[in-house]
């Protein structure tokens, strides 16, 4: 009996085989996204602390002070952090995969939601900046 072209064969195919899905760089790009989203709700709520502490040293009736611009900074050291690691999986899974896959496109997203993050981290910084050297 023989066998057309093109008929699938009962024997498994001789040599290598090219994987089928290429998932180099997923979880980094996965990770990128996540770090990414999360870093501007860091920054965003550092922004109200920005402003409340640049009311806190304009108005000298209160005594403490210092409590605004603490959470401001700690918000805004999160957020970097947060943008470091998005930065970091996200470059990780660009050049990781070989070719146009899932890892390379998460990364590609990842970066770009970090560029966007980064405008408010630079404006927040500034409030904060701005509310320490006014006391």
């Amino acid at each position: 009996m023989s066998r057309q072209p093109g008929s699938p064969s009962l024997y498994p195919p001789l040599g290598p085989q090219p994987p089928r899905f290429d998932r180099r760089g997923l979880a980094a790009g996965i990770t990128s996204i996540v770090t990414a989203i999360l870093a501007p709700m860091a920054a965003l709520l550092s922004v109200p602390l920005g402003f409340l502490s640049l009311a806190a040293q304009i108005t000298r009736y209160a005594d403490r002070n210092e409590g605004w611009w603490v959470g401001a900074l700690v918000l805004l050291v999160l957020a970097a952090t947060l943008v470091l690691t998005a930065v970091i999986s996200g470059l990780f899974a660009v050049f990781r995969s070989r070719r146009v896959n899932a890892g390379r496109v998460t990364g590609f997203i990842g970066l770009g939601i970090v560029a966007l993050t980064a405008f408010g981290m630079l404006f927040s910084a500034m409030m904060v900046a701005g509310s320490i050297q006014g006391g």
